[in-house]
């Protein structure tokens, strides 16, 4: 516990009430708010927290912070021009700056993230380093899962999280940093030791607007890496060269900057492959790296996935970690859930489920399937309501141009209609091709729409949802896992 007064310090605000009073807890949900709890009201897209603050005083909030004047009937209140900043400041204070304790490795990109993720990670537990993780999938460490309901949580969340892991023994932290956390401040107060950079591509301009918007978003956490830290750990972005906005990152960098691209004869990096082969059992390739070159079996299909492995690989250089273990670290990498997750139909197909959600990562995943040579690749996919509208055609036109067959069907349409949706889609399909396709809005009729056509040697990519176990309608969120509706529906024909 801490004082209120303690935890504003430095921190431009209006105080009206007591300031000494002790908090036991930081929370910006109503519902979350226990005796002695601080509950910050912040002003979101759908909802202001300024309207729960009658709710979290009656459930025993010590003191309320809002950037407007609100009721607090006597309870200390706290006027502050920035909640979400406060938050991120308060927050920091409150768990005594968990991540100076931490090797902080922070992910962005706009595809890429998760599966990154899981092999930094793999590559630390082979170094004896234990490792939390936070991103897309869950937040984890050792044998605890929570569930995420952010890629990237709010300070509170954050910072409690860090605090939690340094109490059972983590060493390390793995984040995803979204360019949402980002630009609203949320990874304020973290002290990144890594700042690894996959690729920026279309997404989220529902959010940013513009391109350039996005890209300056995901270039506040190269910005962000501190030469002047007083932590013991070496500071390193690490930026994936092939990209067209890799030097747009570097050029904010401060500490040094190592450079990787898929391969190394089109333009000098620091890591690179060589000897490329990808089959249906992973990809094999000789890594280049300033300590050396070392054969690697990945475990994950595509080209896209080599570069991942060099983006965890670069983190992992940049802390000192030999290359063997490196080497080892990611020939042992498990699969990522709903990332080229393969399941096998008995009537000699193979179903592929995969998060791909935006026109890059749909052709990568694609392309990546086609080498594979199946007899035909059918392709369901659809794309989520209340975000970039400006990236449907563009998926539209990626599956139909790699695709043997496209289906389309609903995402995550929440408050949007999904017809609408699907013509957006169709849209860029129709660019391309004038058949082979449908539109099948039920997402469970569309996959079995797909499975009944499918013959032996096919390839069915149901890309999307990947690891989600539910679907968000305009007036509820409803169980679905497309690998068990896969399943259930595989077991009904066999």
């Amino acid at each position: 516990m801490k004082t209120l007064q303690s935890l504003l310090q430095g921190l431009p605000c209006e105080v009206i009430g007591p300031a000494d009073v002790l908090i036991e807890d930081i929370v910006f949900d109503s519902r979350k708010v226990k005796p002695g709890a601080l509950f910050v009201a912040l002003k979101g897209n759908h909802q202001d927290g300024r309207a729960f603050v009658a709710s979290a005083i009656q459930s025993g909030a010590r003191a309320i912070i809002a950037e407007d004047d609100v009721a607090s009937n006597g309870t200390t209140f706290v006027r502050v021009k920035d909640a979400l900043n406060a938050l991120s400041y308060i927050s920091t204070r409150y768990w005594d700056n968990p991540s100076l304790k931490l090797r902080m490795i922070g992910i962005t990109g706009t595809n890429g993230k998760t599966t990154t993720s899981y092999l930094v990670e793999s590559i630390f537990a082979a170094a004896g380093w234990p490792t939390g993780v936070m991103g897309t999938i869950n937040y984890r460490f050792g044998n605890h899962r929570m569930p995420a309901p952010n890629t990237t949580p709010f300070a509170s969340e954050l910072q409690r999280f860090l605090a939690k892991i340094i109490d059972e023994g983590a060493q390390a932290c793995v984040m995803e940093v979204s360019s949402h956390a980002l630009e609203l401040g949320r990874v304020e107060g973290v002290d990144f030791d890594v700042a690894v950079f996959t690729n920026l591509t279309q997404d989220h301009l529902d959010f940013h607007k513009t391109m350039d918007a996005y890209a300056a978003a995901k270039a506040k956490l190269f910005a962000s890496l501190n030469p002047a830290s007083p932590k013991k750990f070496p500071k390193h972005c690490v930026i994936n060269a092939d990209d067209p906005w890799a030097e747009k990152m570097a050029a904010h960098a401060r500490v040094p900057v190592l450079r990787y691209r898929l391969h190394g004869s089109t333009s000098p990096a620091d890591l690179f492959a060589k000897n490329v082969v990808c089959d249906a059992t992973g990809s094999r390739f000789e890594m280049h790296t300033p300590s050396g070159h070392e054969p690697v079996r990945l475990p994950l299909l595509g080209e896209y996935n080599i570069m991942n492995a060099l983006a965890a690989a670069g983190a992992a250089l940049s802390q000192g970690i030999a290359l063997q273990t490196i080497v080892q670290g990611l020939e042992n990498a498990p699969g990522v859930p709903g990332r080229m997750e393969r399941i096998a139909s008995p009537r000699g197909f193979t179903v592929v489920v995969d998060y791909a959600h935006t026109d890059d990562a749909l052709r990568q995943v694609m392309t990546a399937l086609k080498k594979l040579k199946p007899a035909h690749l059918l392709t369901v996919f659809g794309c989520g309501g209340d975000r970039d509208r400006m990236k449907r055609p563009l998926m539209g036109e990626a599956a139909a141009q790699l695709s043997d067959a496209v289906i389309v069907t609903s995402d995550n349409p929440r408050s949007e209609d999904p017809a609408r949706i699907a013509l957006d889609i169709e849209v860029g399909v129709r660019r391309v091709r004038s058949e082979r396709y449908e539109i099948i809005l039920d997402r469970e009729a569309a996959i079995a729409k797909a499975l009944s056509l499918a013959q032996p040697g096919d390839i069915v990519l149901i890309a999307g949802k990947g690891h989600e176990n539910y679907q968000i309608l305009s007036d509820r969120t409803i169980p679905f896992d497309d690998r068990e509706v896969v399943q259930r529906l595989l077991s009904k024909t066999s």
